[in-house]
C-alpha cells in the first residue's frame, strides 16, 4: 500500500480537537523550503553521477592533490600549535605533522566520498531500496532491478550485494513466470474460442428449414467434430496439470515391445486408410514404468506420424536396448517440420504451421516431453520439411 492510501493515524490525545492548519505565510515558506530542499537533493543526485563518470587519470590526480595538499595542511597547523605550547623535538614535530596530515585527508576525503558517492554505499539505503524493490515485487511489478552495491567504481562482494542479486533474479524469475501465465492463457482462449465458433455459426445455420439432409447432416458432423476438439483440449489441459502438479510415478514390470505392438494395432484403421506401410522392428525388453503414462506417449508420437504422411507413405518403429537404457524410434516420411519451428515443437500451444495443425490443440507433444521427463529419459527429434521427421524416446531402465 502506498503512502498516499494508508490511512493517516493521528497521535494526537484522545478527546484532543484537531483544527486544519490555515494557510498563510508561515506554509508558503514551508512549502518553499521543501521545494528547495527537494531541489538540493536532486542536484545533489546528479553531482554524485557525474562524479561517477569522471576519468581514471582524473581521479588519480585528485586524491594526489589532495593528499599533498593535506600533508601541507598538517605541517603548517603543527607549527602554528608548537608555536603556541613551545617547540617539541624536531621528531615529535615530524611525527605530529604526518598525524595532523593524514587525519586531514581523511576528513576531506570522507566528505568529497560522501558529496560523490564514491565510497561504499550505504547499507541503510540499499536496504530500503530492497524493501521498496520487494513492495513493488508484491502488487506485481516484475521489472524492478536494483543496481549492485559499489565501492567506488567496481561492485562489492558480500552479503548485500548477494541480497541485491537474489533479488533481481526472483524478480526475473516472476515475470518470465508471469509471461508464460498470460501466454498460457491466450492460448487457451483462442483454442476454446475457435472451436465454440465454429459450432455457433453451424447451429445457426441449421435452423434454416429449406437445409437438404446432406448439408444438414454434414454441419451436424462438424459440429460433433467441434465438441469432440473441446474434449480432446479439456482432457490434455486436465493430464498436463495432473504432471505439473506431481512428480510420482506409478512403476509397475512393463513389456515395452508389447505395448507398443498394441499401440500399432489399436491405429491399424487409421494407417491402413492411407495405404501406409508401418514397420515395427522390436526386442524384448522389461523394466519398470508407468504404463498408462507411456501409452499416451506412443499415441501421440503415432497418432502424429499417421497423421501428417502422405497415403502410401512409411512409418518405422525400432526399439534398441543397449547398457542401462532403451530407445525407441519413431521415423515417418511425412511433411517434416521447418528448421525455425523445430525447436519449439515440444512447447504447449505451438503448431508449427496450417499444415500441421489439422484437428490438434499443440499440447500432445508436451505431454510426450513431460511423461519422459517423469520417468528420467529425454525426447528429442530431427526432421526437414517434405522429408520426415524421427522422434527418439530414450528411457533409463531402472528407474
Amino acid at each position: 500500500m502506498s503512502d498516499e492510501l494508508r490511512p493517516h493515524r493521528s497521535r494526537r490525545a484522545a478527546g484532543e480537537v484537531v483544527r486544519p492548519e490555515a494557510p498563510g505565510p508561515a506554509r508558503g515558506r514551508r512549502n518553499r523550503a521543501a521545494r528547495a530542499s527537494g531541489q538540493g537533493r536532486a542536484g545533489e543526485r546528479r553531482q554524485r553521477e557525474r562524479s561517477r563518470n569522471d576519468p581514471i587519470w582524473y581521479i588519480q590526480l585528485r586524491n594526489l592533490l589532495l593528499g599533498v595538499a593535506a600533508l601541507s595542511a598538517g605541517w603548517w597547523l603543527a607549527g602554528w600549535i608548537f608555536s603556541l605550547t613551545g617547540r617539541p623535538p624536531e621528531l615529535v614535530v615530524y611525527l605530529a605533522s604526518i598525524a595532523l596530515g593524514i587525519a586531514l585527508a581523511g576528513g576531506v576525503a570522507v566528505v568529497i566520498g560522501r558529496l560523490t558517492g564514491a565510497f561504499n554505499d550505504d547499507p541503510g539505503r540499499v536496504l530500503t531500496d530492497l524493501g521498496e524493490a520487494l513492495d513493488r515485487i508484491a502488487r506485481g511489478d516484475f521489472s524492478v532491478r536494483l543496481n549492485s552495491p559499489t565501492n567506488g567504481r567496481s561492485p562489492t562482494n558480500g552479503l548485500l550485494a548477494d541480497l541485491v542479486a537474489s533479488v533481481n533474479n526472483m524478480a526475473a524469475g516472476l515475470g518470465n513466470v508471469e509471461q508464460q501465465r498470460q501466454e498460457f492463457i491466450s492460448n487457451v482462449s483462442h483454442e476454446i474460442q475457435s472451436p465454440l465458433t465454429s459450432i455457433g455459426g453451424f447451429a445457426s445455420l441449421l435452423r434454416d428449414g429449406d437445409l437438404d439432409e446432406a448439408t444438414r447432416q454434414h454441419y451436424l458432423d462438424v459440429i460433433s467434430a467441434e465438441v469432440s476438439r473441446l474434449s480432446k483440449l479439456s482432457d490434455n489441459l486436465l493430464r498436463l496439470s495432473a504432471l505439473d502438479s506431481s512428480d510420482d510415478v506409478d512403476r509397475q514390470p512393463l513389456r515395452l515391445d508389447e505395448q507398443l505392438r498394441s499401440v500399432v494395432l489399436l491405429l491399424e484403421p487409421q494407417w491402413t486408410a492411407k495405404r501406409l506401410d508401418v514397420q515395427l522392428d522390436t526386442v524384448p525388453v522389461e523394466f519398470d514404468a508407468d504404463a498408462d503414462m507411456l501409452r499416451q506417449v506412443w499415441m501421440n508420437l503415432l497418432s502424429n506420424a499417421v497423421k501428417y504422411t502422405p497415403d502410401g507413405g512409411s512409418i518405422r518403429v525400432g526399439v534398441v536396448a543397449s547398457a542401462g537404457q532403451v530407445k525407441v524410434v519413431i521415423a515417418d516420411t511425412g511433411i517434416g517440420i521447418g528448421p525455425d519451428d523445430l525447436p519449439r515443437v515440444f512447447e504447449r500451444f505451438f503448431r508449427a504451421d496450417k499444415a500441421r495443425s489439422g484437428d490438434g490443440n499443440g499440447l500432445g507433444l508436451s505431454l510426450v516431453k513431460r511423461v519422459v521427463e517423469l520417468h528420467g529419459g529425454e525426447v528429442t527429434v530431427a526432421s526437414q520439411l517434405d522429408q520426415g521427421s524421427t522422434f527418439t524416446v530414450t528411457l533409463p531402465l531402472k528407474g
